[in-house]
């Protein structure tokens, strides 16, 4: 239930942001795309740890919208669904484009370094 919550307020969110946007977003720069580069391998790394994480039994997910022991399936499926519509937004938006990605990238490789200091 919770994942089928988390999944429909994603939609709402993603189509109500569709629905003020400019027709044609401004084309990214270079030093943005190398923030998406960053952002990128920061989910990557915190997917990965996740999922290294969880073989573990004695260890459990605290992300809500994961339960306790996701399946593999299940972490790969939200770490795609939520890196995708970062960048979806990061390209609506411009002017959130450096910050968000790098901070959220930052914050994936924070959480991968976490993860691993856990086994």
């Amino acid at each position: 239930m919770r994942k089928m919550f988390t999944v429909c307020v994603l939609i709402v969110f993603l189509v109500s942001a569709c629905a003020s946007l400019k027709p044609h977003p401004r084309p990214w720069t270079k030093t943005e795309k190398q923030c998406a580069g960053f952002f990128v391998l920061g989910h990557v790394a915190d997917a990965f740890s996740t999922e290294k994480m969880l073989d573990n039994p004695n260890l459990h997910e605290t992300n809500p919208a994961l339960s306790e022991h996701p399946s593999d399936s299940n972490v790969g499926i939200y770490f795609s669904v939520t890196g995708l519509a970062i960048l979806i937004i990061s390209h609506f938006y411009p002017e959130l484009r450096k910050p968000s990605l790098i901070g959220i990238g930052s914050l994936g490789f924070v959480m991968a370094i976490h993860n691993d200091r856990l086994d």
